[in-house]
C-alpha cells in the first residue's frame, strides 16, 4: 500500500524530533560571541568508563577554553548556616521515616562506600541522602573504580586548576539546597523509598544509565529519569527552574571568555533543557561530532 508524501514526511519529522540529542558535547556560538564555548553533559559518578569518555571528548575543547564552569565551585567558602539546613532538627529521624528493609539497604551501601554507619546521618534531610544514594548506587556498578577515584566534574575541576583557568560556579550551594528542599521531609522520605525500591527491583537501572551515557544518548537518559517527574513541584524546582537559571548565567559569562561548561547531562535535553534555553536566546548550539 502506497504511503502519501505528507505521511512519510510526518514519519521522518517524528524520527528527527524524537532523536535530537545524541551528543554529550555541544558547541555554543553566534549571538555576539567572539569565540565559541562548549557545553558538556556530565554524570556525577567516578565510574572509570565515564571519566575516560569525558576526558576523551573534552580534550582540545577543554584545553582551548579560558574558563571552566560547573554547577558548584568546590572552592566556594561553605557557609555554616547552609550545613544547618541539611539537618532536619529535633524530633526527626530518618530511621523512623523509611521502612526497615529500605533503611537496611541504605545502611549497607553507606557502610560499604564510606565506612560509616547510616546512623551517623540519621538527621540529614532525606532528599540530600537520596542524591548520595543515587551516586553510590551508580558507583557500585564499576568494580574498577578505586577508592581515590574522582567524579567527572571534579576531574575537570582539578585539570582546570592545574591549567590556571578561571573557575566559575554557575550556582551557589544555597541555591541548590533551596531546590532540594522544595518538598516536606515526609515527601522527601517517600521519594527516597521509591528510589531504593526501584534499585532493589531492578539493579540494572544504574547500569542502563551508564550505558545510555556512554552511547551519548541524552534522549534515553531523559526517558530514564522518571523518579523526580513523579512529583511536579520537585521536578520544577530541581530541573526546570534550575535549567532556566543556569542558561541565563551561562549566556552572560560566555560573552566574556571562551568557557568549557560541565553540568549534569539530564539538564541538557528536552524543550525546557539548557540547550533549548540557549537557542531561545539567539545562540547557535550544535552537537560536536
Amino acid at each position: 500500500m502506497k504511503k502519501s508524501i505528507p505521511f512519510l514526511l510526518l514519519c521522518f519529522l517524528t524520527t528527527i524530533v524524537g532523536a535530537q540529542y545524541k551528543s554529550l558535547l555541544w558547541k555554543i556560538s553566534g549571538n555576539v560571541l567572539k569565540e565559541p564555548s562548549y557545553l558538556f553533559g556530565t554524570m556525577h559518578t567516578a565510574d572509570s568508563r565515564v571519566v575516560t569518555l569525558g576526558n576523551k571528548l573534552a580534550d582540545s575543547y577543554f584545553k582551548s577554553a579560558k574558563a571552566y564552569a560547573m554547577e558548584l565551585d568546590p572552592g566556594e567558602e561553605l557557609n555554616m548556616n547552609i550545613l544547618d539546613k541539611l539537618m532536619m532538627g529535633d524530633g526527626y529521624s530518618l530511621s523512623k521515616m523509611i521502612p526497615p528493609k529500605e533503611y537496611a539497604l541504605l545502611d549497607s551501601l553507606v557502610v560499604k562506600q564510606s565506612g560509616l554507619p547510616m546512623a551517623m546521618f540519621d538527621n540529614i534531610a532525606p532528599v540530600f541522602v537520596m542524591t548520595i544514594f543515587e551516586s553510590m548506587s551508580m558507583g557500585l556498578m564499576d568494580s574498577s573504580t578505586g577508592d581515590d577515584a574522582q567524579i567527572l566534574d571534579i576531574n575537570f575541576y582539578n585539570q582546570a586548576k592545574d591549567e590556571y583557568k578561571k573557575i566559575i560556579g554557575i550556582e551557589t550551594s544555597e541555591e541548590q539546597l533551596k531546590a532540594l528542599s522544595t518538598l516536606s521531609y515526609k515527601e522527601q522520605a517517600e521519594l527516597l523509598v521509591q528510589e531504593i525500591d526501584s534499585f532493589q527491583a531492578n539493579q540494572s537501572d544504574g547500569t542502563d544509565l551508564v550505558k545510555y551515557y556512554l552511547a551519548q544518548n541524552l534522549d534515553k537518559l531523559a526517558e530514564s529519569d522518571n523518579d523526580v517527574e513523579k512529583n511536579g513541584k520537585f521536578y520544577k524546582a530541581l530541573v526546570i527552574d534550575r535549567n532556566e537559571s543556569m542558561a541565563n548565567r551561562i549566556a552572560e559569562f560566555i560573552k566574556n571568555q571562551s568557557t568549557f561548561i560541565a553540568i549534569g547531562a539530564m539538564h541538557l535535553p528536552d524543550k525546557e533543557g539548557v540547550i533549548e534555553r540557549l537557542r531561545e536566546k539567539g545562540f547557535k548550539v550544535e552537537p560536536v561530532k
